[in-house]
């Protein structure tokens, strides 16, 4: 009878104890206090969830970022997080790795490598996630990982996408930059535009056709040049692929080397070649 009682008040003192958490949360942010404690295996509170609605705005370098940083450091929270990481609990795992990629910590990579195949969804996809705003080769090598093991998923692929400059241009992962090339189109990262633009001049053929597809992917105007090169390359699929690529990019006026690949002896780069100047007519 008194449980039954109790009940009314439950989202009330939920409440209450979720405003005291994020009032403390913004009074470490402030310097206010120098201690914060998380706790991921809370079943009432997901105060994680509150730890990354604030963290998400705040700028890696900025002085409240690093008040955060050093409170958790200083509670011995970073540790618990990474052993929430290989919990059995499926939502202690999730909300581990989303503050993993909230903080940025690095260290935890490993250790959310192997989430990204977790058969909890949740699990999955905080990892990539987190993976994501952790950003950087290892990162990058993560997801790549996961991509090899269980296919492109289309989060992967957006998270990989994250991690696209560390890794485009570098010889750490030179077999896998075409799957980092497709990344950087997916997500529209012009700043990727200038590494693209090396693999299509000295990649290998696959680095080739994924970097044509991300140029025309952003629509950028600075890979004309070397993709009206790649339109009279030896390889067919190079050809198809700069073909395919220019027809996506508006600031393109067809030239002679397009139209040569309208009468192209392999009939996908002729077809690519007709369709790419058909769009380009259009605009």
């Amino acid at each position: 009878m008194l449980t039954r009682a109790a009940r009314p008040l439950e989202p009330t003192r939920l409440a209450i104890r979720r405003a005291l958490v994020r009032r403390h949360l913004h009074a470490v942010a402030a310097g206010k206090s120098d201690t914060l404690k998380i706790d991921v295996h809370d079943g009432e509170l997901n105060s994680s969830a509150l730890l990354v609605e604030l963290i998400a705005p705040l700028d890696q370098e900025s002085l409240a970022f690093r008040q955060i940083a050093s409170a958790i450091e200083r509670s011995g929270t970073v540790d618990a997080v990474i052993d929430g990481l290989g919990s059995r609990d499926p939502i202690v795992r999730a909300r581990s790795a989303r503050i993993t990629g909230a903080m940025r910590m690095e260290q935890a990579v490993p250790w959310l490598t192997p989430l990204l195949w977790s058969k909890a969804p949740a699990v999955r996809d905080s990892a990539a996630r987190a993976l994501a705003r952790i950003g950087g080769v290892r990162s990058a090598g993560a997801l790549l990982m996961a991509i090899q093991r269980i296919g492109p998923r289309p989060s992967l692929i957006v998270a990989l996408a994250r991690a696209v400059e560390a890794v485009l241009g570098g010889s750490q992962l030179r077999a896998a930059q075409p799957a980092v090339a497709m990344a950087a189109g997916l997500r529209g990262r012009r700043t990727a535009a200038a590494a693209l633009i090396l693999q299509l001049r000295s990649g290998s053929r696959r680095a080739r056709k994924a970097s044509s597809r991300a140029l025309g992917w952003l629509g950028a105007s600075g890979g004309i040049p070397e993709l009206t090169l790649a339109l009279e390359h030896r390889d067919w699929w190079v050809r198809m692929s700069a073909a395919k690529a220019l027809g996506a990019i508006p600031a393109y006026r067809p030239g002679p080397e397009l139209r040569a690949c309208l009468a192209d002896r392999n009939p996908r780069v002729r077809r690519s070649a007709q369709d790419a100047v058909r769009r380009l007519s259009r605009r």
